[in-house]
């Protein structure tokens, strides 16, 4: 779940500090008449009005009672100041924890992609601008659409080893044997972005089970089994390893590292998003799948394995409160708000620019600083993010963090210099066999 920092309240307010003057003053003077009236009208007729006893009732013991009284009050007020100071300690403490917590980034380790891009890569169309979908039938059905689809590729199956192998040995048991179902196109264009990123999960491979990345698939209401499904045909048909696959909400988008970093898990993450329609298409969309590989940093990475950028906690607000989203994404990379030079949009809520305005981020605030990859590629639905993500790591770093808008997600992204962009690990990540343990209380 998202970092929630409402939970610490307001500050303890201090009590006001008790004021000697007027009314401790008329306090006194009332004690200081009354009592020494009245110890006049006790005191016995036949005794001399004199001595120390004497003025220790008239004088001492009103004042007495004041100062009783004083000590009370000041004694509530002593109890309350120190109160609201820990309190208030407690909760700076409580602040500081948790905010420590929200900036800590993931790391990017690869990027896939297939997409209908005519034979440019992500960083072309980017750079020239020109609009992709266009007017054209859609797959199934009639009429025309604007969208961006692959081209019907032909039928293939899986396993044709073991078909060639039958053949060859002259076994007649291809007669009998269950018919062998044709591999998805979809799944083929899967297995085609995750060869980007074999050598990284490859490497990562390498260590025990437990030590392997997950993948996290997006998938809509219905259609999580298949889409678990799909991924496990797209490794197997990658040649890579059988990594655990679990779908989640494609409404979550870039929230997913949200719910990775918030679960502190050690591993790397996968994080897979998709779009086909066999149907018809929305207007505007385009098809295809995305791959971002992230880690959070606990080990020391492998040598082949880069790290191509930071990607700091993602955040979600409110449409009609979009500013604060926008100042939460900066304040949890730890950035400037006048260092955020270049601004990825997609699904801009209608005050978008007001917002980064108000967030004091004028510097993006304008079309100049902006860009729009799903204007240029077209709309990839709920991971439109990503999109935005592997957009601006494939174009390169530049001078300061980038931030990512994605409807009412936002989060800042720090491309690295170089292809590699390999970074040296800190100390508390320097031991890749570190116990579990270790990192749960890191």
């Amino acid at each position: 779940m998202p970092i929630e920092l409402s939970q610490a309240g307001r500050p303890s307010a201090y009590p006001r500090r008790p004021r000697f003057w007027p009314w401790w003053f008329c306090i006194w003077l009332a004690c200081a008449v009354f009592g020494a009236a009245i110890a006049l009208l006790l005191w016995p007729k036949g005794e001399r009005a004199g001595g120390a006893w004497f003025w220790f009732c008239v004088i001492g013991i009103p004042n007495g009672i004041f100062g009783l009284l004083f000590a009370i009050e000041r004694t509530g007020y002593e109890a309350a100041w120190y109160r609201a100071y820990h309190r208030n300690l407690h909760r700076d403490r409580w602040l500081a924890q948790r905010i420590r917590v929200a900036q800590k980034p993931l790391r990017v380790l690869g990027i896939g992609y297939c997409l209908p891009l005519n034979g440019q890569t992500l960083a072309q169309a980017i750079h020239a601008g020109v609009r992709l979908p266009r007017q054209q039938q859609p797959r199934s059905g009639a009429g025309v659409i604007e969208h961006c689809r692959f081209d019907d590729l032909p039928q293939t199956f899986a396993e044709p080893d073991l078909m060639e192998a039958a053949a060859e040995n002259g076994s007649n048991r291809m007669e009998h044997a269950a018919p062998i179902e044709p591999v998805r196109p979809l799944v083929r264009k899967i297995a085609d972005a995750l060869e980007q990123i074999a050598v990284s999960l490859n490497a990562l491979t390498r260590y025990e089970l437990v030590h392997w990345p997950q993948v996290r698939v997006l998938a809509e209401p219905g259609e999580e089994a298949s889409r678990e499904q799909e991924i496990r045909g797209a490794l197997q048909l990658a040649g890579l390893p059988p990594l655990v696959v679990q779908a989640v909400p494609a409404s979550h988008g870039l929230l997913v590292a949200d719910a990775w970093l918030e679960a502190r898990e050690a591993r790397p993450l996968l994080v897979v998003a998709t779009a086909w329609h066999d149907k018809q298409p929305p207007s505007g969309s385009t098809e295809g799948c995305l791959a971002v590989l992230l880690d959070a940093g606990f080990y020391r990475l492998p040598e082949d394995v880069p790290v191509m950028a930071r990607l700091h906690r993602p955040v979600e607000g409110k449409a009609e409160e979009i500013e604060y989203c926008f100042a939460n994404a900066v304040i949890w990379s730890r950035a400037d708000f006048d260092a955020v030079t270049r601004a990825w949009i997609t699904r801009a809520v209608e005050r978008c620019n007001r917002g980064l305005r108000i967030a004091n981020l004028d510097a993006i605030a304008k079309s100049e600083a902006q860009c729009e990859p799903a204007r240029i590629v077209g709309d990839f639905g709920s991971a439109n993010g990503w999109l935005s993500v592997a957009a601006a790591v494939e174009c390169g770093a530049v001078q300061g963090p980038q931030l990512i808008i994605d409807g009412v997600q936002s989060a800042i992204l720090h491309v690295l210099p170089g292809i590699a962009g390999k970074v040296p690990s800190s100390p508390e990540q320097s031991l890749h066999d570190r116990s579990e343990t270790e990192f749960t209380t890191a």
